[in-house]
């Protein structure tokens, strides 16, 4: 998705020189397209961090309550694994939605250069 906007980012640039109705009415339907795709990572960012965050805290009423040793140390470690790979795979979400959101207010900026343009 990154490498697809900035695509779209550097075409749009070079065409917004000489801005047509057509053009205008493309780059509304891309703006569209990237918006929805930013609002979709923003709900599966949001309910990876939801996750990792009660699995912290489950992770944390483990170490405290369950009595050492055995199974509940094994228990304990799986719930921490868990939390582990959920926050690795949150960051790679919060970057990647960061890309996003600066695309989108990039083309939120083109737009209204075209905007200026066509008048």
């Amino acid at each position: 998705m990154d490498k697809r906007l900035k695509q779209y980012i550097s075409f749009i640039e070079k065409a917004s020189d000489k801005p047509s109705a057509e053009l205008i009415e493309y780059h509304k339907t891309m703006t569209q397209q990237f918006q929805h795709e930013r609002f979709i990572h923003l709900i599966v960012t949001m309910f990876f961090a939801l996750f990792m965050i009660i699995f912290f805290i489950f992770f944390g009423a483990l170490e405290i309550w369950l009595p050492k040793g055995g199974w509940s140390d094994m228990i304990a470690a799986g719930v921490g694994a868990i939390d582990g790979i959920l926050l690795i795979v949150t960051l790679f979400y919060v970057r990647h939605y960061y890309q996003l959101e600066n695309g989108v207010q990039k083309l939120e900026e083109i737009t209204r250069k075209l905007y200026k343009h066509d008048k």
